[in-house]
């Protein structure tokens, strides 16, 4: 089942719709109103309070309700478009080597745990706990690194593919 599902998703056709459904979602978010876009926590490495109540002051009580619902919609569609891109690619360079393929799934793994995070700091502002505010920057900064991580080896593979041509 699971050989079935990157058979699919490493077909030039799916890795095209993949990513073409992938910026349609990027393209959602940077269209929502209230700058929230702009004040995303998703997108910052790491963050502190003083950052979360700037952003979330920044976008109003509209913007915060708005971002909820995308954080746990549209944000929980997109690591799953993004971790299959990556598996697709993944399974076509290192097929032989599946541990290569925890960094794009540790990466969904830890943005859908942010997501929940931001939700529950959105649902609980103004009262912002420390500790869910460390749950939260945590799983960002792990996010961007497994990310940094699988884009690091995703450019090797390809570069060392080309290079035996």
């Amino acid at each position: 089942m699971i050989v079935d599902y990157l058979n699919f998703i490493s077909k030039k056709k799916s890795q095209i719709t993949i990513f073409i459904l992938l910026n349609i979602c990027g393209l959602i978010f940077f269209l929502l109103p209230h700058n929230i876009f702009l004040n995303m926590l998703d997108l910052k490495f790491s963050y502190t309070e003083e950052v979360i109540r700037q952003n979330f002051v920044s976008i109003g009580e509209d913007g915060r309700q708005i971002y909820f619902f995308s954080a746990l919609i549209i944000d929980t569609i997109y690591p799953l478009l993004y971790v299959s891109l990556f598996l697709g690619a993944y399974y076509k360079l290192f097929r032989e080597n599946v541990f290569l393929f925890t960094f794009p799934l540790a990466s969904g793994f830890f943005d859908i745990l942010e997501n929940i995070q931001v939700s529950l700091l959105l649902a609980n502002f103004p009262t912002l706990s420390s500790q869910s505010i460390f749950y939260s920057s945590i799983s960002t900064s792990i996010k961007w690194i497994a990310i940094g991580i699988s884009l690091t080896v995703l450019i090797y593979g390809i570069i060392k593919k080309l290079m035996q041509r």
